[in-house]
């Protein structure tokens, strides 16, 4: 069932994206943060956020990622499944990011540089 939002549906938003926000958002965000110290931010976009600013604005990025998608989710929603293929595909991207970043820490490379795309 799909459900257009409302600035006043705020909360049902966040709960229909909630998968994103623990792995895109925490997940991606956690993980970056314990890794760092084991090994480099290969993504060259957080490396220059991480390298100028610090690893809390990466964190505010990733929230003002989720108040633009509240914004356009209407007009994502416009084709009917295009909303839940745009929030599988965040969700999995959180996921691997995640997993990538845990095998830094907890075998000291990444799930990028095992599969031999690094």
């Amino acid at each position: 069932m799909e459900v257009s939002y409302t600035r006043s549906s705020f909360g049902n938003y966040l709960y229909d994206i909630r998968f994103i926000i623990l792995f895109y958002v925490i997940g991606d965000w956690a993980s970056t943060f314990y890794a760092l110290p084991f090994g480099t931010e290969y993504n060259p976009v957080p490396a220059m956020i991480l390298e100028n600013y610090g690893i809390y604005h990466l964190l505010l990025i990733k929230f003002a990622f989720v108040l633009l998608l509240f914004y356009v989710a209407p007009i994502i929603k416009t084709s009917q499944g295009r909303w839940e293929l745009t929030k599988r595909i965040i969700e999995s991207v959180g996921i691997l990011v995640t997993a990538n970043n845990l095998m830094v820490v907890w075998y000291g490379s990444s799930l990028i540089e095992y599969l031999g795309l690094l």
